[in-house]
């Protein structure tokens, strides 16, 4: 007893040192140059305070999504883009290129939160040189390359059960026939609860050209659901060829031509085309939105009260269509982490201290799973039980030491370090509360009964396993080549065009007038030079599918 008491004296005495250390250091401003975030300032809230506590810093957020892609022109002339970056590989590439990415190799060893993640680190910086290391992949598991952990694909259609049965949960062939449902559903749920005007389809502009893809996110995250996968201006296909997006056959027409039949039957919110992705987020919330596609989207509506009383989200198949879905992502998503070159030394100390710690599992708690007392409550066993699941969509009031309400306090970083699908060695579970044992005991509610005895699979990618409509391509370690100059104003002039023309399409009057606007387009993309666009694309993008092709094969022997 006098050996364990001492140890915890000693204990005691090293933490309070480090408080101490960390409260006699200045207020440091951490400015992180963020290509994730849709959120431009300084982060507020209750995540502000549990950083301010570990580390006595605040973190300024640099926001492109927000702040427009000028600044990174900007801040690059200025030769400082920021104290941490989260960039597109692309772009990453291009600032290295530039001299603005510190190499950060000789931080590394020192931080343990990430060592069991060198894999994926190295693979990525595998070709900087020797002993180089530039980047920290976003999002890495611990699972592996061919794994596929989630119950949901990235996107998929996803109705509220409720409304869904009150048309008579009918089969859905085609796109069409799915058409004809929502127009159903909106017959009978014109408005929500408080008569605010609700609708199937509600868009946002403002991600447009978002992730490697060209046009509208609301369109190109939607050509997934016929297994085609843009990767910038070329359409993937499902036998791993390249298709032009100019093409009547490939999924990208399809899904302009249905979102404007969709706008035709009345069934878009004609706020579509001017508001930005928080007036939707509030609509989801609001019970203004029938129709989701996001698989993360769910956590804006399906509170434990609403899987209870079967009003949530479920995802509803349609006949002719097979997902296209990304493995988990072993080696990480498609951007990446780094430090900025020309940092301070003491910057540079905290900054390492800061990322070390975000890939912690304290860090991953707070990230993934919120607020003890608030989201989650320990069992007696020690692994985590759901408490309030609705407090990001409501925005609930957070508890003591922390001040403010949830939503207004979640991370606006944006990105994370690891996946919510990594193991939480405290708990032996997932990050992630829709694998923990107690959600899913929880979760056995009626809605999940009828869904699973409709649908006869436990899940969506049960459901798609069976029916052969699931399209997994394994996670590979591939950085796409930055665009040259030429290519990169070519590019600009062609996603500006097409985005131009595909609102305007989605919002065409008629059939007629949606055909004129397509081939006015096209021959406005060949002449700014498409074709040698999506040539140059797919030379770019076919050493990924190259090495996507070899990992399913390895992993099929």
């Amino acid at each position: 007893m006098k050996k364990f008491l001492a140890l915890l004296l000693a204990v005691i005495m090293v933490l309070t040192m480090a408080v101490s250390a960390i409260a006699e250091e200045e207020l440091l401003q951490i400015t992180i140059f963020d290509e994730a975030a849709n959120y431009h300032g300084i982060q507020t809230g209750w995540f502000a305070q549990v950083v301010k506590e570990r580390f006595n810093i605040e973190l300024n957020i640099i926001a492109p999504q927000v702040a427009g892609n000028s600044v990174f022109a900007t801040r690059a002339a200025e030769g400082y883009l920021g104290d941490i970056l989260i960039m597109d590989k692309a772009s990453f590439a291009d600032a290295i290129a530039a001299g603005l990415v510190k190499d950060i190799s000789d931080a590394l060893p020192g931080m343990e939160h990430l060592q069991p993640f060198m894999v994926q680190i190295n693979s990525y910086n595998k070709d900087f040189g020797e002993g180089v290391y530039y980047g920290i992949p976003a999002e890495m598991t611990d699972t592996s390359p061919v794994t596929l952990t989630a119950e949901l694909v990235g996107s998929q259609p996803q109705l509220r059960w409720d409304l869904y049965q009150a048309v008579g949960a009918p089969e859905i062939a085609d796109i069409d026939a799915f058409l004809d449902v929502l127009a159903q559903i909106h017959a009978i749920h014109p408005a929500n609860e408080a008569g605010d005007p609700a609708y199937p389809f509600t868009l946002w502009p403002d991600w447009d050209n978002n992730d490697n893809m060209s046009g509208p996110a609301n369109v190109v995250q939607l050509t997934t659901w016929y297994g085609q996968k843009l990767k910038n201006s070329a359409m993937l296909m499902p036998d791993n060829t390249f298709a032009k997006i100019t093409d009547r056959e490939v999924a990208y027409y399809k899904i302009v031509k249905m979102l404007n039949k969709a706008f035709q039957m009345g069934l878009v919110d004609p706020e579509s085309f001017e508001q930005g992705w928080n007036e939707v987020c509030a609509k989801i919330s609001n019970g203004q939105a029938d129709v989701i596609w996001y698989n993360w989207e769910i956590g804006f509506w399906n509170s434990q009260e609403r899987l209870n009383n079967g009003t949530a989200f479920q995802f509803i198949p349609v006949g002719d269509q097979v997902y296209y879905c990304d493995a988990d992502p072993f080696y990480g998503s498609a951007r990446v982490w780094g430090v900025g070159n020309g940092i301070d030394e003491e910057t540079y100390e905290r900054v390492i201290a800061f990322l070390d710690w975000y890939a912690s599992p304290e860090a991953l708690v707070f990230q993934h799973c919120g607020i003890e007392g608030l989201t989650y409550t320990v069992n007696a066993e020690g692994k985590y039980d759901v408490y309030m699941d609705n407090a990001l969509m409501d925005n609930l009031p957070v508890p003591a030491p922390y001040e403010g309400n949830y939503q207004d306090g979640f991370n606006a970083v944006n990105q994370w370090l690891c996946a919510s699908i990594c193991t939480n060695p405290i708990t032996g579970e997932t990050y992630d509360m829709k694998f923990w044992a107690s959600y899913i005991a929880k979760n056995m509610t009626q809605m999940k009964s009828e869904w699973m005895a409709r649908f006869d699979a436990q899940n969506a990618v049960d459901w798609m396993k069976k029916n052969g409509k699931l399209l997994a391509s394994p996670s590979v370690s591939f950085s796409p080549a930055s665009d040259d100059n030429d290519h990169a104003l070519i590019r600009s002039e062609i996603n500006t065009s097409l985005c131009k023309y595909t609102w305007q399409m989605i919002a065409a009057p008629d059939d007629a007038t949606f055909e004129a606007l397509w081939d006015e387009m096209v021959a406005e993309l060949e002449g700014l030079g498409y074709d040698d666009l999506f040539e140059y694309d797919c030379e770019k993008w076919q050493p990924e599918v190259d090495m996507k092709i070899e990992a399913a094969a390895a992993a099929a022997q």
